[in-house]
Parts: C-alpha cells; structure tokens; sequence
C-alpha cells in the first residue's frame, strides 16, 4: 500500500465546508507533521449537493507499506436492546408518519417485519436495527425525523447517530449489514424463508420501508448510505436476483458498481426510472410514489431510446413485451426494460 505525506483525517472530526457552508468537510492532515494543512484542503462528504474538494498539489508519495489482511471479528448488539426498542410507537416519529399516509394494520406489519425500534436518545427518534440473515445484530442507526413531512431533522444539526456509540462499547468492530438483510432468515439446513423472487434495494432504511407498503412484492433492503452498495455488504444476497434504485443523481455512480458487480457474478441490475424522472436530484423512489399516491406533482418517465423502440413495436406485436418479461431481457447499457 502506498502512503501519502497528505491524506484525509481519519478520525470523526469535521469542519464548516469553504462551499456550502455545512460542517461536513473533512480536511487533509501531514503524516509527518500530523498538522492540518490550510483550511481550504479537503473534501465535503456532501458528494451529490456540494461536491467539493481540493487535494493538495504535489502530494508525495512517502512509503509503500505492505499490510497483511487480518480479518476482524466483528462485535454484535445485544438482541435484548432490539426487543427493548419494539414499543413506544405513539412517540415514534416516523411510526406517526406512517400511519398518517397508510393502512393501521399496513403500518403494524411493516413495522414488526423490519423490527422498527423507539429510541430515547432524541424525543420521538426511530432505531433501523441492522440484523444479518443469521439474526446478530451488527447495530442499529437512530434519526429523528418531522412527523409530518417524514424527512429528517437537520436544524440545528443533522439528527444521527449509532446504538453502538451510543451504549459506549469500546473499541466496538463494526461490520455494517444490508438493512432489511434478516427477513432472508437463513440456515444452512433450510432455504431462504420468502416468497418473492426479487430484492430490491435502495439507499435510505426510510425508503426501504415505506416502499415495502408500496410494492410488497418485493423484498425491500437498503444500503444505508450510497457508498456502501459494494461487495461486502451484498455478498450474502449474490445468488438473488437484484434491483437497485439509487436516488436521482446517483446513477452513474451506482450502475458503474452494478457493472462490476455483474462480472463478479452477481444477478443485479440497475433501475434508471428515478434518474429519468423530472424531480429534482436527491429524488428518491418512495418521493416518486407518494407525488403518484398524493397527485401533487405531474410524474414524467424519459424513456431511453430502446424504450422508445420497444413501445413503438409493441403497438405492431404486443407479445414484445411478453419476451421481455420471460428472458429478463436489457438495454444494451445494461438497464431493465420497463414496460409502459
């Protein structure tokens, strides 16, 4: 591995970004000196709404260190904690959200299906408990959201943080999980324990649920953050078949990762339909389905050219599309064929 005279610091501190005035800029720090370097080296980690970042020119290179992979145990949450969170849901934000916009009976299911928890950290804060197809619990991610508009409460800071720093474990290995990963159920005795043929997954633990009320025909996950749709966390779902769809302006980022997912044998695909949307960027699927559900905003698909291609036949043979449904036919960049 080669090391760098300047790299980013690794440690949780962050400083008011010199772009967008956000306190989410991570700067540069000298490995010799272990000095920041000035004020306007850095990168903020508001990747898709600021995108700032200016490296340090002449960035030396000043060892090449080999580091032997060591595989480290993770830790897990106590399961009680999780148990211990499944109530409250009166003071449960976003549980108050939910039922404003859907069935009682709808919201309870839901709510059991994913292990919604109540946390006390902020009044009416949620838990979303990442547990793997095997139960362990790898920790639990609390946000207080409006409940109103079901977003987050960014004033005067953005509301987030981690069950596992929260009980003060020290040196706690934290390996993270696809949010929504235990409804697999595992075992090596028994087969994957639902129904649907698809997994769906999208950033946001938000949108994986609200989405699940939406369309229960799949089988809803998400990754938690757009970085974190990589092999690590995927690994366990490699022989499913896989939808993703990223935010609107994450696209390009998450279908390069799909692609190489592909070569690495993985059934998945990556769904354009919230890119080709004309919300505006930040958009996600379940923004999408609450503007149809609510009418409040006109909703327009920009079909690709092979779509445009496929609707104009299937107008001549309706049975194009049959085909398409059958062999899970794909454009030639690699995107399903939606049906319009």
């Amino acid at each position: 591995m080669t090391e760098f005279k300047y790299s980013f610091d690794k440690s949780s501190k962050k400083f008011i970004c010199p772009s967008c005035g956000k306190r989410r800029f991570v700067r540069y720090i000298n490995q010799i000196t272990s000095e920041y370097l000035d004020e306007a080296y850095g990168r903020c980690d508001r990747e898709t709404s600021c995108g700032y970042h200016n490296n340090p020119k002449q960035n030396e290179c000043i060892a090449i260190v080999n580091i032997e992979k060591i595989n480290i145990i993770p830790d897990f949450i106590d399961p009680q904690l999780v148990k211990q969170s499944l109530k409250k849901y009166c003071n449960n934000n976003f549980a108050k959200f939910l039922n404003k916009h859907f069935a009682k009976h709808e919201v309870e299911n839901c709510i059991a299906k994913f292990n919604i928890g109540t946390s006390m950290h902020w009044e009416g804060s949620t838990v979303f408990w990442q547990i793997n197809q095997t139960q362990k619990v790898h920790t639990g991610k609390i946000i207080l959201f409006d409940e109103n508009t079901g977003k987050r409460v960014k004033i005067p800071f953005p509301h987030i943080n981690w069950v596992h720093k929260k009980i003060n474990k020290d040196k706690y290995n934290l390996k993270q999980c696809l949010f929504g990963l235990h409804q697999l159920k595992s075992s090596i005795a028994m087969p994957l324990q639902y129904n649907c043929n698809t997994i769906a997954i999208v950033e946001s633990e938000k949108t994986a649920i609200i989405m699940s009320l939406f369309i229960p025909e799949y089988l809803w996950m998400a990754t938690g953050s757009k970085q974190n749709l990589k092999l690590q966390l995927l690994e366990p779902i490699k022989k499913e078949n896989i939808v993703v769809y990223p935010d609107k302006g994450e696209f390009e980022d998450w279908n390069k990762k799909v692609i190489e997912l592909q070569r690495q044998g993985f059934k998945i695909k990556c769904s354009s339909i919230v890119e080709n949307s004309e919300f505006e960027t930040g958009t996600d699927l379940a923004d999408i389905y609450f503007a149809m559900k609510n009418n409040t905003s006109k909703v327009e698909i920009v079909l690709s050219d092979t779509e445009k291609k496929i609707q104009r036949l299937s107008k001549i043979n309706p049975s194009i599309i049959s085909l398409i449904e059958t062999f899970d036919l794909i454009d030639e960049k690699g995107n399903g064929i939606r049906k319009m």
